[in-house]
């Protein structure tokens, strides 16, 4: 059984989550997998429990065969969980992060002109934004064209991983007897060697890399702390280098979500661009200084991760002691998924779901789980954040987004429900026209884009060691 594939489709997730209720039970092999179809069941377990369900289950191929214990995401709870999410910490925390705008505004400078001149690469441009975003930050080099050999070979890791990490896909998960097997009668093994060794490889080149080059980076920065000394230097490259994977592919998945939603509902452009008119004018880019002022443009954001959450199966936990909720026992060491597709298409939570209502987040009060839950929410979310308002209000300030047209003028369909499956779940390549609002703009976009990439030229004066 494909695990997050049977979550892709929305019939299915509302038909067990309606037939089943809150929570239900699912047999993998050996595996007891209980699965929360609400935002209530959620909160109550992953949030309000996080203490015992915070830990992951074994994964015997991701976690074992293909990372061999050094990626974060597989980490049982623990004292190494503990100290590799404080290493972390240290270089994306939100104060820190907050630091990293000026970088990101220069990077969405070259986003938004690559839009201007090249409109029908969308995808590819997104891509390299966040590529280049999280490379400079993690090894201190950009990517200006987003398929150098950097690139392609930790989007290659960062597939691997995924591929490995599907529940449900290997039998060695369920049966990790197994594992004890001859390599010659194992071909998951060859597989997960294949994949180790070639990001092992990556990483610790990377890593060499960055310590060398000038300026700051992440790599630097964790290397010269306290608690990395008991730290192994591949383990910090691994480290470093799933910082890269869990950064850069969200991120992009999400701007790819946001210009669907634009496409699809066409009055939510309309809405935003007159708030933003007001608020910015044509003469200048929008900044992370009118972020304040612009609450719809923050909402389509929150939208965007309601609407079409990346991870949309969610990552699963692993509860560490008996529990009992709404008169179920869950056992140890079961498996406990929060299925957000289904948690965020409940219309008793998001009245009218299928619908991309920026509005909805006028209330406060709302939240979404765009970035898991509890402790194991993703700690690279106001990297993401800022990433995404940036570059949403920017798309919204200089462009018109409508669907592309065949050469005979007719209008090029678009599926809004066509999404891969997977561990991570992103709309299949569609087609959109994406033009320039008027020409002031295209001049305001060519100025600031001609500033930025005098500024570009040397990494070192971007993410300097004495601001940090």
């Amino acid at each position: 059984m494909n695990f997050p594939g049977v979550f892709r489709s929305s019939e299915k997730g509302a038909e067990w989550t309606k037939k089943y209720g809150s929570i239900y039970k699912l047999k993998l092999g050996k595996d007891t997998v209980i699965v929360l179809g609400t935002q209530q069941a959620a909160k109550d377990l992953l949030e309000k429990r996080s203490k015992i369900y915070s830990s992951r289950p074994r994964t015997v191929m991701a976690g074992e065969n293909v990372s061999r214990g050094k990626k974060l995401l597989a980490h049982l709870i623990g004292d190494k969980w503990r100290v590799h999410r404080r290493l972390q910490g240290q270089v994306i925390n939100q104060n820190i992060t907050n630091k990293y705008k000026g970088f990101q505004n220069l990077e969405s400078a070259q986003l938004i002109k690559e839009l201007a001149d090249r409109p029908e690469d969308f995808f590819d441009s997104f891509h390299r934004y966040n590529s280049s975003v999280i490379f400079a930050m993690a090894y201190g080099k950009r990517m200006p064209r987003g398929d150098e050999e950097d690139v392609v070979a930790v989007d290659e890791i960062t597939q691997n991983f995924l591929y490995s990490a599907r529940l449900g896909t290997w039998i060695v998960d369920s049966f990790p007897f197994l594992n004890y097997l001859p390599t010659s009668m194992a071909p998951w093994k060859r597989i997960g060697d294949n994949f180790y060794n070639w990001a092992e490889k990556m990483h610790t080149f990377n890593r060499n890399e960055a310590l060398q080059r000038k300026g700051w980076n992440w790599t630097k920065e964790i290397a010269r702390m306290k608690e990395a000394q008991n730290v192994s230097p591949l383990e910090l490259a691994f480290m470093v280098g799933f910082l890269y994977e869990a950064g850069s592919d969200s991120t992009t998945i999400a701007l790819e979500v946001f210009i669907l939603a634009l496409l699809k509902h066409p009055e939510v452009l309309k809405r935003a661009q007159e708030e933003i008119d007001r608020v910015v004018g044509p003469d200048r880019l929008p900044a992370f200084e009118d972020r304040d002022n612009l609450p719809y443009v923050r909402n389509c954001v929150n939208e965007v991760l309601r609407w079409r959450s990346p991870s949309v199966g969610g990552v699963p936990h692993m509860v560490e002691e008996d529990d009992e909720y709404m008169g179920y026992r869950i056992p140890k060491g079961a498996i406990v998924v929060g299925n957000l597709w289904s948690i965020h298409q409940d219309p008793e939570v998001y009245p009218n779901p299928t619908k991309f209502m920026p509005e909805r987040w006028d209330d406060e009060e709302n939240v979404h789980y765009g970035f898991g839950f509890g402790r194991r929410a993703c700690p690279g979310r106001h990297i993401a954040i800022n990433s995404l308002f940036i570059n949403c209000a920017r798309i919204i300030w200089g462009f018109n987004v409508e669907h592309a047209k065949n050469s005979d003028g007719t209008v090029i369909p678009v599926d809004e429900w066509d999404m891969t499956q997977g561990f991570m779940s992103r709309p299949v390549r569609y087609k959109a026209s994406i033009t320039p609002r008027d020409a002031k703009r295209v001049e305001v976009i060519n100025q600031a884009w001609k500033a930025a990439e005098v500024q570009l030229q040397d990494m070192s004066k971007i993410l300097r060691m004495e601001d940090f």
